[in-house]
């Protein structure tokens, strides 16, 4: 039934995400054509003028529109995830959501996978489109791509074990750090329900005051540990010359974020399952 769930939210975000993403790439090649040309312009003086205002009118239309595609994308998918918890859940729409024969954990659930995809493959659309806009706008950039992939390749079979332990590590906290951001907006919406009237800036009010008590909460470990062992965030502990403080460092961070995730997930469900007034 979760896989349902997911399909029923993936055909609603197809329609507005999907020609995003394939317009996002286009419009940086258009963009670093525009940068290729005005830089043959300056290396060859001897062009027609009327040619270099035309690269300098494209070269201004293209960066406006690559940069409102990029900001577009990413307001986009904030409001995605957003709207869709907000209108499926918390509205006229969570009558039919919730007469489903799932359980309240399984409608979040749904709901923030389907928003970490979205956010992931957004993410990577606008660096691929950077890196679109690096490559093709200067063959000096290939050619430092080409040789930090050369670099990468040659170096792969030096690699030590913590490497890839730390590369592990942050793609998994890249990821949880998403999911985190998510359902920090979840838990925040679902306790603005209990706002009544107000359940707007009762929201706001809930996810401001959720970071702040994070942040607080932080700050107390930070100075507990600080005194327990004033020299932690300096010292390294190795072990037969390998870094193990990144590895236990990140290993600490994922911990601490999946907790954050655990905690807004459980505000999220029990408000849902227990105090929900839908509009």
């Amino acid at each position: 039934m979760l896989i349902k769930l997911m399909k029923y939210d993936m055909k609603s975000l197809s329609r507005a995400f999907i020609p995003m993403w394939i317009l996002a790439p286009i419009v940086a090649m258009l963009f670093s054509f525009s940068i290729r040309g005005m830089i043959a312009w300056e290396n060859n003086p001897w062009l027609p003028g009327f040619m270099n205002a035309g690269n300098g009118i494209l070269l201004a239309v293209t960066a406006v529109v690559f940069i409102g595609v990029i900001v577009g994308l990413m307001v986009m998918t904030i409001l995605f995830i957003i709207q869709r918890f907000w209108n499926g859940l918390l509205k006229e729409e969570g009558y039919l959501m919730f007469t489903l024969p799932v359980k309240t954990w399984e409608l979040i659930v749904s709901k923030a996978l389907v928003a970490t995809l979205v956010t992931c493959i957004s993410s990577v659309v606008a660096v691929f489109s950077c890196v679109v806009l690096g490559v093709f706008s200067s063959g000096e950039v290939i050619r430092t791509f080409a040789y930090m992939w050369r670099t990468f390749l040659e170096g792969v079979i030096e690699i030590d074990l913590s490497f890839w332990v730390h590369l592990i590590l942050l793609v998994l906290l890249g990821i949880t750090g998403a999911v985190k951001s998510i359902y920090h907006l979840y838990a925040a919406m679902s306790m603005g329900q209990l706002f009544e009237g107000h359940r707007v800036a009762g929201s706001c009010v809930s996810y401001i005051g959720i970071s702040i008590a994070f942040s607080v909460i932080a700050g107390i470990i930070g100075i507990i540990v600080s005194y327990a062992d004033p020299d932690f965030l300096y010292r390294g502990i190795y072990y037969n010359g390998k870094d193990l403080w990144g590895i236990f460092y990140l290993s600490y961070t994922l911990f601490m974020t999946m907790l954050q995730i655990v905690i807004f997930h459980v505000i999220s469900e029990r408000i849902l399952a227990t105090k929900l007034n839908l509009e």
